[in-house]
């Protein structure tokens, strides 16, 4: 099975327009994604991803893009242990749970992304990860009658026609959906089709701010053609404890994805 690493974003510098008398800035997503198994359509294995991006900004009311801090001393901390997250470069730290066996996902637990950098600690806490999201928890509409003609594991959905998500609030109050569309020659390299996730630092604070979402919307272009789609759906809790020093608009989200699979058929 493929890894659905593919479905996290790796926190990218960017511009970040918050006011705070801090200047460093600390970027931390985790997630925890779904199996998505559908025999010769997609095979995709679960796995939980951590990325966290540390920056550095000219001053606190400064709109240009943060200088990256390299070379940092960066780890999640999952109810007291720690798990490090290696220098990607550019700013960037990541790892999952496939290369770091200690990275889980446990409802309940507290999650902090700690940098060590130029002698100081920063980062933030989410200090109870919300309810694992699950296929049953998803709010489909149009909700689905009928199973695929061909492959009864898909839900029919109608092609050419825009499909709404939502989510309860328990599995957090964030979230992006990824859809997928399955290859007939290799069930392990599925289509990208559309994709709402947050791959930069800003787009993760556009996320969090304002009024939270837990609906997201597929458009009708993204079931142009007949075949298998599976969508993934992340709900994300933000956290809220950031050390004294850090950025005020420092994001620190943490969640899980669920995968419902559904089937395009003009002829059914």
């Amino acid at each position: 099975m493929r890894s659905l690493l593919l479905l996290v974003p790796l926190v990218a510098g960017c511009g970040i327009v918050d006011a705070a008398t801090a200047t460093t800035v600390v970027g931390g997503l985790l997630v925890a994604t779904p199996d998505v198994s559908v025999a010769q359509q997609i095979d995709l294995s679960s796995e939980v991803v951590a990325t966290a991006w540390v920056g550095e900004r000219d001053s606190p009311t400064s709109t240009e893009a943060p200088e990256p801090i390299e070379g940092a001393a960066v780890q999640v901390s999952i109810q007291g242990a720690n798990v490090a997250l290696p220098d990607v470069g550019g700013g960037r730290y990541a790892t999952t749970s496939v290369m770091a066996p200690g990275l889980v996902y446990t409802p309940g637990a507290s999650y902090a992304f700690v940098a060590e950098a130029n002698g100081a600690r920063y980062g933030g806490t989410l200090p109870a990860a919300p309810t694992r999201l699950s296929p049953a928890a998803l709010v489909l509409d149009p909700a689905p009658t009928a199973a695929h003609p061909d492959v009864p594991e898909a839900l029919l959905h109608p092609a050419d026609t825009k499909l709404t998500v939502r989510f309860p609030e328990q599995y957090g109050r964030f979230g992006y959906v990824t859809v997928l569309r399955a290859n007939p020659n290799d069930a392990t390299d599925p289509e990208l089709v559309f994709d709402n996730r947050p791959d930069t630092a800003q787009e993760i604070l556009d996320l969090v701010v304002g009024n939270p979402s837990r609906t997201v919307e597929i458009p009708a272009t993204a079931f142009a053609q007949d075949g298998i789609y599976a969508i993934i759906v992340v709900a994300l809790e933000r956290g809220a404890d950031l050390l004294p020093n850090t950025f005020i608009g420092s994001p620190i989200l943490v969640g899980s994805g669920a995968a419902v699979v559904v089937g395009v058929d003009r002829g059914a």
